[in-house]
């Protein structure tokens, strides 16, 4: 009896596992191939590639800005995190900018020129090597003031003095020396339209006029054959020889004028020798300041006119084709500050100043720069 109960109570133990393996046993030997698919785990599908999304943006560069000047960085996000790359598609003319592959910032690789080319759009591509994503980025270039810029947007066209070779403006006004005429012809500044009701007849004796400049009040021209500076009231147009202006007998070829209002310089031009200089006179008095005359460099041979900012003076070469620039109070060459930019204007002549820009003569116009 012991042994049966020793018998039983191991089957008993040993009873969940036979019923289980049972179970699965006959659970193999039901199912097909077909029936089993359920029962294997799920397989993880392979997402679908997507191209990378990139933002259109607008950077912006100065035109001075040196090779290597970083622009902007180009965005672009990519749904499998993929590694991606940048290039740009089209739009970069003369090659003037560069992408990083690798992290999409856009340098300056050329030259940029705002006047010639003001903005690009530079169309990106961004590949994750099997798809990509395009954008369209806008670079705008900005204007930088260079001295010597030429400016043909503010050229004035002399469309009526068909030989001018000096001016001078009160800021509203300008007037323009004819050589081959006696008479000072008058534009409005703002408009570069004619003034004819503000032309100024010169004195008989002033047949040829070669420069001018007034305080205002009273405009003195010189003329090229006389050692004289010929006095009108500005207001009236009337001659007033009461305020003529005697030079040296050796400043007998004047031809250009400016002062800072206190001394007046005037333009001595022996047509290619050595001896060029700007006399100097008070103006108030009209008498002599040797110690204020400043010697022309020897390469500005052909001086016409003038103008200063009352720190450097300006002093036209015809036959040169540039403007030297001298220091104001020394007399000293500033060859830093000459204008170099007209190699390809014939015979520049007189010149004025706003401050801003400044004007050359040469016939059938005055040519504006830059002049800070």
């Amino acid at each position: 009896m012991d042994k049966l109960n020793l018998f039983l109570n191991k089957l008993y133990k040993l009873m969940p596992k036979i019923v289980l393996f049972s179970v699965f046993g006959l659970a193999l030997v039901a199912c097909g191939d077909d029936d089993c698919e359920d029962m294997e785990p799920d397989k993880q599908e392979e997402p679908e590639n997507t191209a990378p999304a990139v933002v259109n943006r607008t950077f912006t560069v100065k035109e001075d800005a040196i090779n290597g000047t970083a622009v902007g960085t180009v965005k672009a996000t990519d749904a499998e995190k993929d590694k991606l790359t940048f290039s740009i598609n089209s739009g970069n003319t003369d090659n003037v900018f560069e992408i990083n592959a690798a992290s999409g910032v856009i340098t300056v690789a050329g030259t940029l020129d705002f006047e010639n080319t003001p903005d690009y759009t530079l169309a990106i591509k961004v590949s994750d090597r099997k798809l990509a994503g395009t954008a369209d980025i806008t670079v705008n270039v900005t204007d930088v003031d260079v001295p010597g810029e030429y400016l043909p947007q503010r050229d004035i066209p002399a469309n009526i003095a068909t030989s001018p070779i000096a001016l001078w403006s009160d800021g509203t006004t300008i007037w323009v020396v004819d050589n081959n005429d006696a008479k000072l012809y008058a534009y409005t500044l703002a408009t570069k339209a004619r003034d004819a009701a503000k032309d100024i007849d010169l004195d008989a004796d002033n047949a040829n006029p070669s420069g001018l400049w007034s305080n205002k009040t009273t405009i003195w021209v010189t003329d090229w054959n006389d050692a004289k500076l010929y006095a009108y009231t500005l207001a009236t147009r009337v001659r007033d020889a009461a305020k003529d202006i005697d030079l040296d007998a050796d400043n007998d070829r004047s031809v250009g004028i400016w002062s800072d209002g206190t001394t007046l310089w005037v333009v001595q031009n022996e047509s290619g020798f050595s001896s060029d200089k700007l006399y100097a006179y008070t103006l108030a008095t009209g008498v002599r300041d040797a110690a204020k005359d400043i010697d022309l460099d020897a390469d500005n041979i052909l001086p016409l006119g003038l103008w200063s900012d009352n720190t450097t003076i300006w002093v036209a070469d015809t036959y040169i084709r540039k403007l030297y620039a001298y220091t104001l109070a020394t007399g000293e060459r500033d060859v830093a500050k000459d204008f170099d930019r007209l190699a390809d204007f014939r015979a520049p002549t007189g010149l004025w100043s706003d401050g801003t820009i400044i004007w050359v003569a040469k016939p059938g116009r005055f040519y504006a720069y830059r002049l800070k």
